[in-house]
Order: C-alpha cells, then sequence, then structure tokens
C-alpha cells in the first residue's frame, strides 16, 4: 500500500469551494491567501473569484473551530461543529490568558452586548470598527483584548467572519449569516466527522483522526466505530488504516499551499518522506511551509510573490526533482488567480535531521 499516493488520490475534482469543505469535513485556512488555492485546486476548474464567492454569500464560513484554528466548514455546519470543539476550546482558556489579556467575564459580557447590538439586523463590520467598538465602552486593546474577545465570542457561537471588505476581515452574527444551521450532536455528529475525514483523508488511522480533531483517541474512536462498515481496512507495519472504497493511488507534481490538508492532516507525515531527502515542512512555532508534492511525496518548498499585474513562484526543489513536472500544475495555479505566473527556481532547502518534529504535530 502506498499511503501517500492514495491520499494524493484524495485530491479530486470538485464542481466548488462548497464541495470541497463538505467533502474534507474542514479545511484549515488561517492563511488566508494561502487557503484559498486550498479549496481551489480541489475544484475542477474554479478560479479565486469562485471561491471568495462563497464567502461572500455566506455558502462557505471562515472561523475558529477544531484545535482552536481557523478553518472552513460549509456554513450549515457551523453550529453542530463548535457543538463538539468550541466548549472545549474555551475551557483551555486558562486564568493565565484571561489575566494577560487584561479581560474578566464582566467585560467578556460587556463586548457581547456591545456586538450585538451593533450588528443586530444585518450588521457587518471590520475588525478596526469592533476594536473602536471595544474601547467605546472601556475595553482598550493595549494587550491583544481584541483577539482574544473575537475568538472567545465565535467558538461561543455568536460571530463568525463575513464577508472580507477589501482586504479587511468583517465580523456578522452567525445566527443571522447562517440561519440554516444543521442540528447534529454527540456521537452522531463524531460520526459524521469521521465519514468525511477517512472519507477524504484515507487512508488514515484513528490516531490521525483524533489529532485532526484535537480529541482523544477514546472520543475518536466513537465516531469512526459507526463508519467502518462504510471502509476500507488495511494494515501495514501493525498500524490499522482506514480508506474510502475505490479510492485509486495519483501521480503528479504539485504546488500545496501552506497549511494543506494534504499533510497537516495527520498525526503521522512519515510517508511522505521516502523519495526525497527529510526537510522541515513547519517552523519550531508550528507555521506550515508551501510544499512542492511529487506523487505523493514532499519534492521541496515554494512560495508566491504577488506583483502587480503579475505573480513569481518560487521554487525550491530537492535534488532529483525535475521542475519540468510541475509546469502544468504552474499553469492551474495561474488560471486560478487569473494572472501570469513566471517561475523562478532557487537553491534547494537543507535536508537532514531537526530539533523540531516536521512529521508529527504535537
Amino acid at each position: 500500500m502506498d499511503i501517500a499516493a492514495l491520499r494524493l488520490g484524495n485530491i479530486g475534482r470538485l464542481g466548488s469551494a462548497e464541495d470541497v469543505v463538505r467533502s474534507l469535513g474542514a479545511v484549515q485556512g488561517q492563511d488566508y491567501g494561502q487557503s484559498l488555492w486550498a479549496l481551489g485546486l480541489r475544484t475542477a476548474s474554479a478560479r479565486i473569484a469562485d471561491v471568495e464567492e462563497a464567502l461572500r454569500t455566506g455558502r462557505v464560513v471562515r472561523t475558529w473551530l477544531m484545535r482552536g484554528t481557523i478553518h472552513y466548514v460549509p456554513a450549515e455546519d457551523v453550529r453542530w461543529m463548535l457543538g463538539l470543539f468550541g466548549a472545549r476550546d474555551l475551557a483551555r482558556l486558562t486564568p493565565r490568558a484571561w489575566q494577560y489579556h487584561h479581560m474578566t467575564p464582566e467585560l467578556m459580557s460587556l463586548a457581547r452586548k456591545t456586538f450585538v447590538e451593533a450588528l443586530t439586523g444585518g450588521g457587518c463590520l471590520t475588525r478596526r470598527e469592533m476594536i473602536d467598538l471595544m474601547a467605546g465602552v472601556g475595553i482598550p486593546d493595549d494587550r491583544q483584548q481584541s483577539y482574544f474577545t473575537f475568538i472567545h465570542l465565535a467558538q461561543e457561537g455568536l460571530v463568525v467572519p463575513g464577508p472580507p471588505r477589501g482586504k479587511e476581515q468583517t465580523f456578522v452574527l452567525l445566527d443571522e449569516w447562517a440561519p440554516r444551521q444543521r442540528e447534529i450532536e454527540g456521537d452522531e455528529a463524531l460520526a459524521l466527522l469521521a465519514s468525511r475525514f477517512f472519507g477524504s483523508h484515507g487512508p488514515a488511522t484513528l490516531a490521525d483522526f483524533a489529532n485532526w480533531c484535537g480529541i482523544g483517541v477514546r472520543e475518536a474512536a466513537r465516531g469512526l466505530d459507526p463508519v467502518k462498515a462504510s471502509l476500507v481496512r488495511e494494515e501495514l507495519d501493525g498500524k490499522e488504516y482506514w480508506l474510502p472504497p475505490g479510492l485509486e493511488p495519483a501521480s503528479g507534481a504539485f504546488l500545496l499551499p501552506a497549511y494543506d490538508e494534504l499533510l497537516i492532516g495527520y498525526k503521522d507525515r512519515g510517508a511522505f518522506f521516502t523519495r526525497y531527502p527529510e526537510i522541515p515542512i513547519s517552523t519550531y512555532n508550528g507555521m506550515f511551509h508551501a510544499t512542492i508534492v511529487e506523487d505523493g511525496q514532499v519534492a521541496g518548498l515554494w512560495r508566491r510573490v504577488m506583483k502587480k499585474t503579475s505573480v513569481d513562484v518560487e521554487l525550491r526543489p530537492l535534488p532529483g526533482f525535475d521542475t519540468d513536472a510541475l509546469a502544468g500544475h504552474v499553469a492551474r495555479f495561474a488560471g486560478f488567480l487569473g494572472k501570469p505566473v513566471r517561475v523562478v527556481v532557487k537553491d534547494p532547502p537543507e535536508t537532514g535531521s531537526s530539533k523540531v518534529s516536521w512529521r508529527s504535530r504535537k
């Protein structure tokens, strides 16, 4: 079983950004520009304007969900996913965190009341406008109070990021922005998420699913157990993997954005490092790089340099990788952006051991 090639086989040609997030369960998206490509590369022909239109119209919502990190999800799935993860993430906000941000439950209640009054009736305010509202009721932003408050109220299910206003992030009320929420709870919700995860990330282990969700293995098993009959079980090196039936290995060279689900969706990423020398794909503080992948194997790093009318794609391939193999995918990327792309090949990244594990998330 070629795990990496099979996982690459999950990158299909879906119809829309909504189809992508529904298929994957959720798509990590804290880097806005990179994450648009994560959705676009999994569609048949979407352009960046199509993905952003799905966000502007509220068909896809980008908010804080699993592991306290921003994810894209279908609009109708926000509430039940917050039911699974929001309360536990809020519980992890220690007294020290409240103290560091100079926030109290009373100030949070004041911010909540202020935002409800300002946003009710279809209101949509930028981050800066929200910060000004907080200042107006006596909540400064000298200790990142706004960041702490926005995350808290988003994970409560009060607000979500709304349609971008230019390059500015906005906020809206969840109940107004996405009023048609599915009602799923407990183990039923876990099972639905497991079905989506293994159906789009397989071959994957129970530990992968638990790590992706940010929950314990026993809880994750309550999600996997009811859907095992719809999956294929494979065993390799003493590990049990689950994957969708009919999944075929894929080949080819791809430009993956930073934080892409193909790499970040697993606790053990060793399968991606069997062809080329190992390189760190993340920094010591958990920032993930954009990667070049060939047949599911990490083959280098890359970055985009946005210019006024064009884009440079700077490649840092590993020795042995033929950059000509990327021609087709570079063309797809150019079509997605709607701008001409110039390829620049630079020195390969450093290889060898690292004090930081890039294979598994700690």
